[in-house]
């Protein structure tokens, strides 16, 4: 078809007119990222929700570090102190080494003490998963990709917090971020231990794990955040397509999740093969599965 015949074919407007552009696509005639055709437009469209959420500052808690529950970080000094309060006024007057005054205030000071040093320990923010240290006699080259993966890893975890709250009231889509974190975790894991760091850059497992970190991961991410935005945004045929895709994401998830136990046993047992062989087992299970997968294997 022709740019005369087909309006969608002209050139974008730069904005200068006093008239909108009458062939301007509207936003529920945008196609989704998975197989939604002209002639299914008819059966969705965009829902009209108000926006949902909290704006906050930079400044606010909400957005730093997470804390431990006000039960914790209130209760718990609390209860410490008195019970170290009454403990020392217990036994003070029950050896007798001093009066009820003195008593008192040997009570008084241990339980502040004691409420001031837990309460300071109870509002510390939790700390934050840490980074695996790389041994220093690891090669230039696999702790290039080592740094790599570890870097990868802690960038899909940035990605997948602001996704988190946009997942709430979807349990799959709870389910997928979930294996996300637990995959990038179990990643660290491998990184961390003297073994892996041990293996020239080259081998198969260093390279597969590096596929996974910072291509295959990171490409499920990609799907699944859009199919999260698009639940929030579609219902009807479309909604239901997006959680087929997100079943297909989490069941590819879970095929590199067996690949990684793999490459764990194979450190474990000093067993080494192919990339090859590890490229045609992700293959083997994704047909096992019956899925076509977003990654590239």
């Amino acid at each position: 078809m022709s740019a005369a015949q087909d309006p969608s074919a002209e050139p974008p407007t730069n904005g200068d007119s006093r008239f909108p552009d009458p062939f301007a696509p509207s936003p529920g005639d945008q196609d989704l990222p998975w197989k939604a055709t002209a002639e299914r437009r008819d059966l969705w469209g965009p829902v009209q929700k108000p926006l949902e959420g909290t704006v906050s500052s930079p400044a606010s808690r909400a957005v730093g570090r997470p804390r431990r529950s006000p039960l914790v970080r209130f209760g718990a000094p609390v209860v410490v102190g008195g019970l170290a309060a009454l403990i020392t006024l217990a036994v003070v007057l029950g050896t007798g080494l001093g009066g009820p005054l003195l008593a008192v205030a040997a009570a008084a000071g241990v339980g502040v003490v004691a409420l001031g040093g837990v309460g300071v320990a109870a509002n510390l923010p939790r700390r934050e998963q840490e980074r695996p240290v790389l041994d220093a006699s690891v090669a230039g080259g696999t702790r290039e990709l080592l740094e790599r993966i570890l870097t990868a890893d802690v960038t899909t975890r940035e990605r997948l917090a602001p996704l988190r709250p946009q997942a709430t009231s979807t349990p799959a889509a709870v389910t997928v971020l979930d294996a996300v974190g637990t995959l990038t975790t179990r990643i660290d894991a491998l990184v961390g231990s003297e073994r892996l760091q041990a293996q020239r850059a080259s081998s198969s497992e260093v390279m597969m794990l590096e596929g996974i970190a910072c291509r295959y991961v990171p490409e499920l991410v990609d799907a699944a955040g859009e199919t999260i935005g698009f639940l929030r945004t579609f219902e009807g045929t479309a909604r239901q397509e997006a959680m087929a895709n997100l079943e297909s994401i989490d069941r590819q998830l879970d095929v590199l999740r067996e690949e990684v136990e793999q490459i764990e046993g194979d450190i474990v047992g000093g067993v080494s093969r192919s990339l090859e062989v590890h490229a045609e087992f992700l293959r083997t299970r994704f047909a096992d599965h019956h899925l076509d997968p977003i990654i590239d294997v």
